[in-house]
């Protein structure tokens, strides 16, 4: 074990519990580190000797019963003489069947009303050590009312953390008559210290993980905290050496290559997935693009390469389109031929850990690609690697028939600012094809992540100054990741680049499908969302919020809310009654019009509506040309931060649902003029059906969002502006 310096009380108290990692150098570590514990005595409950005179609880000691309390090993002492003592262990062995040796007789603490709060410290096996707190006692796994850190968030973000649970106000301000149960300044500094000593535990003990480090109940008392319960669950720990990927050879081989090659196109299948991915570079690719095959032979009209060797350069992406037997041996002749000279490396087999007979095929692969160290290396079951910056050396890699899918983009390739990184192939095809106007800049497919993974992703985003927005899909972390990914979100945010991430295998059901599919462990749902939350990223559950909100991020750019003031006109009073329930629930607010608003809306309201009101509902019959006064006035407003205009276009006055959607008092022009000169977020929405598409995309085109309905509309400028609130 290594030596530090003994010059705080975590490393002190990290020191003591890596000597002694057990419940008794726990209790002293904590102890070191400034947390009270009742004064205890243990006693052989038939010889006790003398005992304490104060109030005592009375508990079995023995470890062999780990939920005291299910089983009445816990209780009050009422006399806390030998008799009782006895008693309770008798009364402990008939209900258990297990013999008690030994009972400790704790001092009695009295703990005020909402004053048991529960401190932990787990090891997740993605995010390392995790920090918890919150509500304590029986009923804590009930009420989930916790929040989670990982060790080393300063004290003064812990603050804000806890300021934001249920009972914090009971807990830190005093609730009714009751006083303050706890100081939160000298609480949070204390918690950082815990989580330092955290950290440097597992420094110090690199051969040893903290499963669980419970105090339950913590007890805030209006005094200093008192510790009541310790668990302490320690295992050993496997080490794994692991070589990241090279993210800017990866990033360079993406968009800056001169040769591709493949390995594995059929030279007699058409239909063969490497006989099509290499057409497709052939038609697309600047490039030189390469076959190789065994055979050799030719596909349309090039030679075809009988192996590595014969290649006249190590390629800048090489393609494994090969079943899964041939991928770790045509791996390892890749090694010998190029060494680190090769670009990034594509597996497309599927067939190992996610299937039950895959296991001895994933070692020897896993094998394979530790030995390939830097190089870059996606997959296996992989599908795409595709970038869209505009230049020459921009390579596309899929295995879709031309047309089957749109790729979005924009004429200037300054306007493609975001990176997709997914877990999933079909997740890219089905996000692009349904996002046309995105302003899609490139995207990695890391399937089952036996090197490159999404934090790697996430991580050559914040690197690359071209993507200012990150769509993160993924289904699951390997260990240790979880940490990457968090560092690599916060690197994007102190740029001021929004991730968005959607996660699969949230639930039983949907682990266990996400095994089968990227053999990926989903780990806990409320440890990922915490921890991925607190460094910055938003977390979205479903898939429609996902498309809604990388689409807003991706087209509105710099054009973001500085507060949570929202104005909204519709044509449709259902929309506005369901958009301002959506808004409430966004935690957004929605002023009256001020004046210069009002005189706005009053010629198209008469008297039959009331201009006073936000929503501001102008009916189905308002033309084209009322939305430009009013918009401008309510943008210019210092009292709304964001817009939202939903177009119901079945009305009489909307005469710019059709082409040409520019022109004078047509609401393309106006929408699109509107943006030009304001720099607060303009959001519509089009409640109508697939003859508006064209309006749609003219939208779009010139970054002006479009969603389905006012209700989505507002929900997604909710989820998005939650990353700048």
């Amino acid at each position: 074990m290594s030596q530090i310096a003994l010059d705080t009380p975590a490393l002190k108290a990290a020191t003591i519990l890596a000597q002694e990692p057990d419940p008794a150098g726990a209790r002293r570590a904590l102890e070191a580190l400034g947390l009270r514990f009742p004064s205890s005595l243990e006693v052989d409950p038939r010889a006790p000797g003398e005992l304490p005179r104060h109030a005592t609880f009375l508990k079995v000691s023995d470890p062999v019963i780990p939920h005291k309390t299910e089983v009445g090993a816990v209780r009050p002492a009422l006399r806390g003489d030998a008799e009782e003592v006895l008693a309770f262990a008798r009364e402990v062995e008939e209900r258990t069947g297990l013999e008690v040796r030994r009972v400790t007789l704790d001092e009695r603490i009295s703990i005020p009303e909402g004053g048991e709060a529960l401190l932990a410290l787990v090891f997740d096996e993605a995010f390392g050590p995790v920090v918890v707190f919150g509500e304590g006692g029986r009923l804590t796994e009930l009420r989930r009312s916790v929040a989670r850190w990982q060790p080393g968030t300063p004290a003064r973000r812990i603050a804000e953390i806890l300021h934001g649970l249920p009972l914090a106000r009971a807990w830190f301000s005093g609730y009714r008559s009751a006083a303050p149960l706890a100081d939160l300044e000298s609480l949070s500094a204390w918690l950082e210290s815990f989580g330092e000593m955290a950290r440097e535990f597992h420094r110090l003990r690199p051969d040893l993980v903290i499963r669980d480090l419970e105090i339950n109940p913590l007890a805030l008392t209006g005094a200093e905290p008192v510790a009541l319960d310790l668990l302490l669950t320690v295992e050993p720990r496997a080490l794994e050496e692991t070589t990241r990927p090279d993210l800017a050879r990866l990033l360079r081989s993406m968009n800056q290559a001169r040769a591709v090659a493949v390995v594995g196109p059929s030279t007699t299948d058409p239909d063969n997935l490497g006989r099509v991915l290499y057409e497709r570079l052939l038609a697309d690719f600047q490039g030189e693009a390469w076959a190789v095959n065994p055979r050799g032979g030719e596909i349309a009209g090039r030679p075809v390469f009988r192996s590595l060797a014969e290649l006249p350069q190590a390629p800048d992406v090489l393609v494994l389109a090969l079943p899964a037997r041939l991928t770790a041996p045509t791996l390892r002749q890749a090694r010998e031929a190029f060494g680190q000279d090769l670009g990034a490396v594509l597996m497309l087999a599927s067939g190992f850990d996610e299937t039950s007979g895959g296991a001895a095929g994933a070692e020897d692969l896993k094998a394979a690609v530790r030995e390939m160290g830097a190089t870059p290396i996606l997959g296996p079951n992989t599908m795409a690697l595709y970038s869209n910056t505009g230049s020459p050396g921009d390579v596309q890699v899929d295995f879709l028939p031309k047309g089957r899918m749109e790729i979005p983009s924009f004429a200037s390739p300054a306007q493609n600012n975001t990176a997709l990184v997914l877990q999933s192939g079909a997740r890219f095809v089905s996000f692009l094809d349904r996002s046309p106007s995105l302003g899609f800049r490139w995207s990695i497919m890391v399937g089952n992540a036996y090197q490159t993974d999404a934090a790697d992703g996430v991580a050559m985003a914040a690197h690359d100054p071209g993507v200012s927005v990150v769509a993160v899909y993924l289904e699951g972390l390997h260990p240790g990741a979880g940490t990457r990914l968090a560092q690599a979100v916060r690197d994007c945010r102190r740029q001021g680049k929004a991730v968005v991430i959607q996660k699969g295998g949230r639930t039983e059901k949907g682990a266990a499908t996400a095994r089968s599919h990227t053999a990926s462990m989903s780990g806990s749902a409320e440890v990922f969302e915490a921890l991925l939350g607190e460094a910055g990223a938003l977390v979205v559950e479903c898939e429609a919020d996902f498309l809604d909100v990388v689409r807003l991020a991706s087209l509105l750019g710099d054009r973001r809310p500085q507060g949570p003031n929202l104005f909204l006109m519709n044509a449709a009073g259902y929309e506005g009654v369901l958009a301002s329930d959506e808004a409430a629930r966004q935690g957004l607010e929605m002023p009256p019009p001020p004046p210069e608003v009002s005189r706005e809306l009053q010629p198209y309201l008469g008297e039959i509506l009331d201009c006073t009101n936000n929503p501001a509902d102008v009916g189905p019959a308002t033309p084209d040309k009322a939305h430009g006064p009013v918009l401008e006035a309510a943008l210019s407003a210092s009292c709304y931060d964001a817009a939202v205009v939903a177009v119901m276009p079945h009305g009489n006055g909307m005469k710019g649902m059709f082409p040409p959607y520019e022109g004078e008092e047509r609401m393309g022009s106006i929408l699109v003029d509107l943006v030009g000169r304001h720099g607060k977020p303009l959001v519509a929405s089009v409640n109508g059906g697939s003859q508006y598409e064209g309006l749609r995309r003219f939208l779009e085109q010139h970054r002006i969002p479009v969603l389905p309905d006012a209700e989505r509309a507002v929900r997604a400028l909710g989820l998005w502006s939650r990353l700048f609130r």
